[in-house]
């Protein structure tokens, strides 16, 4: 047997070999372990390779064709197809009918026995490549729609709890995580994080565990650890990875196999966490972690964009209150008020107040009344005056005579121009 060099690509590399005949199956055996793959099972009949297909999940089959009993090579690599492993068919039949029948289950090789070693190494690293940037593929274009539907969601739904909940369900149904959930950071004395969304198989994880976002061994896992830090948390086994210990058992019973935290930050200030689970180890590769970060910033510009948005309705809320306690003041004033609008030339009474109604007697504003309509009591020379200070952008403060219910009156006369637009006559009986 010749000797050829076993690269890291061989190593971690599952097969299940399918091979009715003991003596070739041995020998495939070990020239598959001398070369640094794991078989995880030898399966001398159809029906024995589908129950260890479906066991072991290898990352490739090398199927013999013809085998003993009701099941043939392509009848079990059918029946295993669901599974989405590579087929590589070893059979010592090149027969038309037999290539066409292979065919049908889309194989990712097939080798004519006798085959030499170099063909099958060459064989099998090919499907195995091939395979893994099939299921990359499919990974990132089933990642894409998850932050696609994502932003719809956003765009779609004002109730920022519904969102949040719709995030944490695409997340799981769309993107194939096992669970996702957000959490806030507390300000309590434990610094603990409270969920504000969650789905997937959780089946009551989230009650049964401690996490928070201090220093404590419970502060330590991904969700603490990325608010805490501001930065993605990844942990690749949850089995082995001694800082996940508190949550270990209960993480590994609901297939919870790695996990990674994302800071949701709003403002500069970071104020929660995304976190992901996955049913596979090591799942989170740099393309999926981009994808995910930004899905957490689009969660986080939510976030932060509805607590803008309330802030800008309280202020609102306050101007409209600070309005109506203007409007409430001018008009019960016992100082009579007249406010005249001058940006189209001359001058039209735009509002006036109870007390300036009663002294000049006009009760409505028509939007055609001038100076001389409205203080038709006061003498030629002071309308004049009034008339070139409005339209001068003047102050005028002087003390004028005015006739009001067959008396004449004293009043302080002030004007002021509190904008380009409007100017405000002011009278203040100090008879």
């Amino acid at each position: 047997m010749s000797h050829y060099p076993c690269g890291d690509f061989h190593m971690g590399v599952r097969i299940l070999l399918v091979e009715d005949e003991a003596i070739t199956a041995m020998d495939l055996q070990r020239k598959l372990e001398f070369w640094g793959y794991d078989v995880v099972g030898v399966a001398y009949s159809g029906e024995t390779a589908v129950e260890l297909a479906q066991k072991h999940h290898p990352d490739l089959i090398l199927m013999d064709i013809v085998l003993k009993g009701p099941l043939n090579g392509v009848d079990a690599a059918k029946e295993i197809r669901s599974l989405d492993i590579p087929v590589v068919f070893l059979s010592a039949h090149s027969e038309g009918s037999t290539m066409e029948r292979a065919r049908e289950v889309e194989p990712y090789g097939y080798l004519i026995k006798p085959f030499d070693e170099k063909e099958l190494l060459f064989s099998i690293e090919l499907a195995v490549q091939r395979h893994r940037s099939q299921l990359q593929i499919k990974k990132l274009n089933r990642n894409l729609r998850m932050l696609s539907d994502c932003n719809q969601a956003i765009v779609r739904i004002n109730d920022p709890e519904k969102l949040l909940r719709e995030v944490c369900r695409i997340i799981v149904e769309v993107g194939g995580y096992r669970m996702a959930w957000i959490g806030l950071a507390e300000n309590d004395e434990e610094k603990s994080v409270r969920p504000a969304a969650e789905y997937g198989f959780h089946e009551g994880y989230l009650d049964s565990v401690t996490i928070r976002w201090d220093d404590s061994v419970y502060g330590e896992g991904p969700t603490g650890r990325s608010i805490r830090e501001g930065e993605p948390v990844i942990i690749r086994d949850t089995g082995e990875d001694p800082t996940f210990t508190p949550w270990r058992d209960r993480a590994v019973e609901r297939g919870f196999m790695s996990v990674i935290g994302l800071p949701l930050t709003v403002k500069g200030e970071t104020i929660g966490a995304l976190t992901v689970y996955s049913g596979e180890r090591d799942a989170f590769d740099e393309e999926e972690v981009k994808l995910l970060m930004e899905l957490a910033g689009d969660v986080s510009f939510y976030i932060e964009s509805r607590e803008i948005l309330k802030e800008m309705e309280e202020r609102v809320a306050r101007i409209a209150q600070r309005e109506r306690i203007l409007k409430r003041i001018f008009e019960l004033s016992p100082v009579a008020i007249l406010n005249f609008r001058v940006d189209h030339g001359e001058p039209a009474l735009l509002e006036l107040n109870r007390e300036a109604s009663i002294i000049t007697g006009v009760k409505e504003c028509s939007g055609s009344l001038g100076v001389h309509d409205v203080l038709r009591g006061l003498d030629e020379e002071d309308l004049k005056k009034i008339r070139g200070a409005i339209m001068g952008d003047v102050e005028l403060e002087e003390m004028i005579s005015y006739p009001h219910q067959g008396r004449t009156k004293l009043f302080r006369l002030k004007i002021v121009r509190p904008s380009r637009e409007i100017a405000s006559v002011f009278l203040i009986d100090v008879t």
